[in-house]
């Protein structure tokens, strides 16, 4: 199982932060490889599901998530049994910013030939996340209200 695991400070509040990654129409700014579907409600909220798919070398790997903990401006948890893949998101209040730790713990889903997940293993998918959390960083800043 791969484990990643990605630490980003933020310059807006924290209750800004949640908001943004909770509105799952930014996702695809800031993870432009995958594309979310089904998604049964806010993933704020536990017992929401949501489709995530995304090709790689022309292999489609999609997976069902559910947020299966929550605690609000804090913290989620999410699952998945395709893979399998747990994803952790915790949100630290820091004086007017946001201390945000992404982490994952992972197998490539899908019948996905061996050459390719090594492939994948060795740097593709932490650089890939890194710039993901980065992006995530720049669009959450960029969109702070004037009045924080």
């Amino acid at each position: 199982m791969q484990h990643m695991r990605e630490e980003v400070r933020i310059e807006a509040p924290v209750e800004h932060v949640w908001k943004f990654y909770c509105d799952t129409s930014n996702w695809t700014d800031f993870l432009p490889r995958g594309t979310f579907s089904e998604v049964s409600g806010p993933v704020d909220k536990v017992g929401t599901t949501y489709v995530q798919s995304m090709k790689l070398m022309g292999f489609e790997m999609s997976q069902t998530i559910e947020v299966v903990e929550v605690e609000p401006l804090r913290y989620i948890h999410e699952h998945s049994d395709t893979g399998p893949m747990e994803n952790h998101i915790r949100l630290e209040p820091d004086g007017a910013a946001t201390n945000i730790v992404f982490e994952s713990d992972w197998e490539m889903p899908g019948k996905i030939p061996g050459f390719i997940k090594d492939l994948v293993s060795k740097g593709w998918a932490e650089r890939n996340f890194r710039n993901s959390m980065a992006d995530f960083k720049s669009l959450v800043e960029a969109k702070v209200p004037a009045h924080v």
